[in-house]
């Protein structure tokens, strides 16, 4: 297969899922297990390219709970403010 046929297929797989997909802790989760179950029959270089996927995936799902977070604490402020909280 082609990187582009690769990439169709993440266009595909992107189109058909519900608006609520599972959040990006379900995916790092089944990439984690994923992972551990194939360690020893992936090379190494495939190994590490997967970790670092993960790294991305990780880093952007943390992003996404901080900037969920920060506005969740800057609507708790301003209720408190206005007196409504």
């Amino acid at each position: 297969m082609t990187q582009d046929e690769i990439l169709e297929m993440f266009r595909q797989q992107s189109e058909s899922m519900p608006p609520e997909s599972p959040i990006a802790t379900s995916i790092i989760l089944e990439l984690a297990q994923m992972l551990a179950d194939s360690r020893g029959r992936l090379s190494k270089e495939n190994f590490e390219t997967l970790v670092r996927i993960g790294g991305v995936l990780y880093k952007e799902g943390r992003s996404q709970f901080d900037a969920r977070s920060d506005v969740a604490e800057i609507m708790k402020k301003s209720a408190e403010c206005r007196g409504l909280g």
